[in-house]
C-alpha cells in the first residue's frame, strides 16, 4: 500500500482524480489535507424520561437537534454525543482514504471520529464526523479540525454505493435499517 505524498495529492486533485471541493492550497500537508468544520452539528438527543440515556439500540433510529456553531464559538460539554461534517466534499474513484485527527485538536483532547475513518473508492460528499470531548471545550465554525490522506488500492475497484452517499449534512446511524431489510 503507497500513502501520496502531499505533492501527489495536488497533482492527482488537477488531473480530477481526487477531488476537494472547496480546495485550498494552504491546507496541503506533507501527506495530506486538512479539512475543516462545517458551522453546524448534531447533539445526540436523550432517550429516557429522566433526560439522560437509557442505552443507544442499533435497531432504533436515534433523535437529534440541530445547532449552528456561533462564529463566537459553541462549547462542547461532556457526556454529550455530536456529529459534525467537513465543509469540503471530498472522494475519490481512484483511490480510497483514511480521515484522522490533526494533533493540534487531539491534544485539546477532542475525538474527532470515533470509528468511520474509511472512505471508500467512489464516495464523494461530506464527511459526517462522529465529535466527544473529554472536557468542555469551545469549537469554532471553519476550524481546521482533521486531515484525510489518500492511499493507492490493488485490484479491481467496486466503487461505493452505499446509504451514505448524496447527504449534505452530518447522517446519524443508518444501522437501523440493517435490520428491517432481513
Amino acid at each position: 500500500m503507497s500513502w501520496l505524498t502531499g505533492k501527489q495529492i495536488e497533482i492527482e486533485v488537477k488531473r480530477g482524480k481526487i477531488k476537494i471541493d472547496p480546495y485550498y492550497e494552504d491546507q496541503l500537508n506533507p501527506n495530506s489535507y486538512d479539512y475543516r468544520l462545517a458551522p453546524y452539528l448534531r447533539r445526540l438527543l436523550p432517550n429516557s424520561k429522566r433526560g439522560g440515556f437509557s442505552c443507544l439500540d442499533p435497531k432504533k433510529d436515534m433523535k437529534f437537534e440541530e445547532i449552528k456553531i456561533p462564529k463566537s464559538g459553541f462549547l462542547m460539554r461532556l457526556g454529550q454525543a455530536y456529529l459534525g461534517y467537513t465543509i469540503e466534499k471530498l472522494g475519490s474513484d481512484h483511490f480510497a482514504s483514511l480521515v484522522t485527527g490533526k494533533s493540534s485538536i487531539g491534544r485539546l483532547f477532542i475525538n474527532n471520529h470515533v470509528c468511520a475513518g474509511l472512505i471508500d473508492q467512489g464516495f464523494y460528499n461530506h464527511i459526517t464526523l462522529e465529535i466527544t470531548v473529554t472536557m468542555p471545550t469551545m469549537l469554532y465554525p471553519n476550524m481546521r479540525f482533521g486531515q484525510i490522506f489518500w492511499f493507492e488500492s490493488v485490484g479491481e475497484a467496486k466503487l461505493y454505493q452505499g446509504r451514505y452517499q448524496g447527504e449534505n449534512r452530518a447522517t446519524p446511524s443508518r444501522i437501523h435499517l440493517d435490520f428491517s431489510a432481513k
